[in-house]
Parts: C-alpha cells; structure tokens; sequence
C-alpha cells in the first residue's frame, strides 16, 4: 500500500502539478492581442506536434513486440482521430453555422488536447510506476524530472487554445484535471503491473486525437509567418525539455 502511495505522488509530482502550473500564465494571455494570442495558439501546434511525433514513436515500438500489435495500433489511431471528428460533425448538424458553434468547437478542441495529453501522460505514468516498481530509483527521478518540465508546457499547449475563447471558470481546472491526472493514474497501475500492449494501446489512441486536434488548430492560423514561427518555437520548446530526459 506504501508503494502505491508513493507511486502516486510520483505521478503527481510529475503530471498533475505541472500541468496546472502551465496552465497558471492563462490570465496573462488573454489579455495579449489577438495576433500575439494566434502566434500563442501556433506555439501550442508546435507542442503538440512534438508530442504527436513522440507519442507515435513510443506506439509503433510497443506494438512492434506482437504480431497483431501493429492491428492494435491502427485500431487505436483510428478511434483517436474518429471519435472527436464524429463529435464535432454531430455538434455541426445539430447547431448549423452560428457564431455559438465557434465557440462550442473551440472548446470542445481545447478538451480534445486536455484529452490527448491525459493519454500521453497515462503513458508516461506507466514507466514511472514500472521503474519505481523495478527498483530503478535514479531512473524514475530522472523520468520524475523530466516529464514535469516536460508536461508544463504541455499545460501551456491548452492554455494557449483557451486563451482566445469564452469558457467558463471550472473549464481550466477541468482540462488540467483531465491532462493530468491520467499521469498518477499510470503511475499507480506502472507500480502494479506494466503491459506493452496496453502502453501500445494509450499512445495510439493520444496519436489520434493529438493528429485531430493539431489538423483543427491549424485551420486557425491567422498568417503563413506567425504560424511558421510559432510552430517552430513550440517544437524547439518541447525538444529542449525532453533532453532532460536522455541526460
């Protein structure tokens, strides 16, 4: 029971606190103007983007190790991308072209990368919880590290979306909830027993829906330069941080 404790502050240390901490400049950035609020949204792309690479990554080497892995693979990219696209097409038919749909979509995009993060990060969890578990005590402290610089910008990836739309007070606290958690959640079930099909499983579906969100705020872009720039600050962003974790 000792271990699972620990285990979760891990990921709590590593997921949740971080995410709200990236999500603290939100304020900040809604009173930016709106070009500099869209250079934020493309900064956003580019975290995610970065993820979008990593979380494919880590899908296609766990699936690799079954001969029906690369099916689960599919299978889970297909319900990422799928499910939010049904969702947003639903919304469509049901509220046609108003000005309340705008807004409903942007919302519902920003829970999408609240979401696609919390799988991510569920993933995460799972090799903290497997490395703790193991023994591996200088190991997890790196992956502790790491994973907390790394998913405060994470948390910066939501806020940015976020900044330029009406929400309500509890959305934040909500999305970060959501994108963060799932790391204590990993953390505890990494502690207990660690499945390569499973991990295969989350960073699949985190791929789809990470593939959804970044095709959606993309459509935004307000100038081909600002995009540009603010994609590429966000992948330096994320690349930066994710040394911390090959030192």
């Amino acid at each position: 029971m000792t271990d699972l404790f620990y285990s979760a502050v891990l990921g709590l240390v590593a997921g949740l606190l971080p995410v709200y901490l990236g999500l603290l400049p939100l304020p900040f950035f809604r009173r930016l103007s709106p070009s500099r609020r869209a250079l934020l949204v493309s900064l956003s792309v580019g975290i995610l983007l970065f993820l979008f690479a990593d979380v494919t990554g880590e899908a296609v080497g766990l699936s690799g190790h079954t001969w029906y892995g690369a099916l689960l693979f599919a299978v889970g990219l297909l319900i990422g991308v799928g499910v939010p696209f049904v969702i947003s097409s639903k919304r469509q038919r049901v509220n046609g072209s108003s000005s309340d749909l705008v807004g409903g979509a942007r919302i519902l995009t920003a829970y999408i990368i609240s979401l696609a993060i919390g799988l991510h990060n569920l993933g995460e969890g799972l090799a903290i919880g497997a490395a703790y578990a193991g023994g591996q005590f200088a190991l997890t402290t790196v992956l502790v590290v790491g994973f907390a610089l790394h998913n405060g910008t994470e948390g910066m990836a939501i806020a940015g979306p976020v900044s330029e739309i009406h929400f309500r007070l509890r959305d934040p606290l909500v999305m970060g909830f959501v994108a963060g958690f799932p790391t204590v959640l990993g953390s505890i079930v990494g502690a207990t027993f660690y499945s390569e099909l499973a991990g295969a499983l989350f960073f699949s579906l985190a791929a789809g829906a990470l593939l959804y969100v970044v095709i959606e705020l993309t459509k935004r872009a307000q100038t081909p330069k600002s995009t540009f720039v603010g994609i590429v600050m966000g992948i330096l962003l994320m690349y930066f941080t994710n040394l911390l974790l090959t030192i």
